[in-house]
């Protein structure tokens, strides 16, 4: 109840409304208006920014071939 409470809150959605979206778009609504909420805040902003950095499924070469060059 408190997720639906969140939504009417920040949407400006009524209760029926809420209550009739696909269970998938009420998720996506509140994923994003609780990720919205949380950038406000400076402190949670470099977490989720550090929270996408894990999220990198590609290696940065450029960054690692310094590191594994061999002198000699």
């Amino acid at each position: 109840m408190a997720n639906i409470a969140f939504l009417i809150k920040e949407s400006g959605m009524s209760y029926f409304e809420i209550m009739q979206l696909p269970y998938a778009v009420f998720l996506s609504l509140l994923k994003h208006f609780q990720m919205f909420e949380l950038m406000q805040n400076p402190e949670y902003a470099e977490e989720l920014k550090k929270a996408e950095r894990l999220k990198q499924t590609e290696p940065d070469w450029e960054r690692i071939r310094p590191l594994t060059r061999k002198e000699g």
